[in-house]
């Protein structure tokens, strides 16, 4: 079970950071491509069923999850913080089947970034897009790709505006 909760984890905490920033500082968020790596060390994840399942394995139709990740530029340093929330829109008796639709935060130094995004839960990447943000990232507007392999979450994002 740990296991499923940890991909589940890495996969939406990546997705949220995915579309939301680097925290390199800029003028404009304009044109711009951030790419950043999520850490397990200090994230959260909690699995709320509002449904009655047997299995602690199932992810059901109407579940929400939520979780937080730091997220860390190129060098290692820590930049911010990802909130995620998501909603299990086609539940599945193994959790790694179902797909889920997320909301995420971005909360960085300089702004935040927002995003939405919807994946099957096993998948090796995520895509979504960046729906605005505050500060430096005022009404940023993007796509975002998240990809896992050994070496951690890889998250690159293309701002537009």
């Amino acid at each position: 079970m740990f296991r499923i909760l940890a991909a589940f984890l890495a996969l939406a905490a990546l997705a949220a950071a995915t579309l939301l920033g680097s925290g390199a500082s800029a003028q404009s968020p304009a044109g711009r491509t951030l790419n950043f790596t999520e850490l397990e060390k200090g994230a959260t994840f909690k699995h709320i069923r509002n449904t009655k399942t047997k299995s602690t394995r199932a992810n059901s139709a109407g579940d929400v999850i939520v979780s937080t990740n730091p997220v860390a530029d190129a060098a290692g340093q820590v930049i911010g913080k990802s909130h995620n929330s998501c909603v299990t829109t086609v539940g599945a008796r193994n959790f790694l089947k179902s797909t889920v639709t997320c909301q995420g935060v971005l909360v960085l130094r300089d702004g935040t970034l927002t995003a939405q995004f919807t994946f099957k839960v096993g998948a090796a990447s995520v895509a979504g897009a960046v729906t605005g943000g505050t500060g430096t990232y005022a009404n940023a507007r993007g796509v975002f790709v998240t990809k896992t392999d050994r070496r951690g979450q890889h998250d690159t994002i293309t701002l537009v505006n």
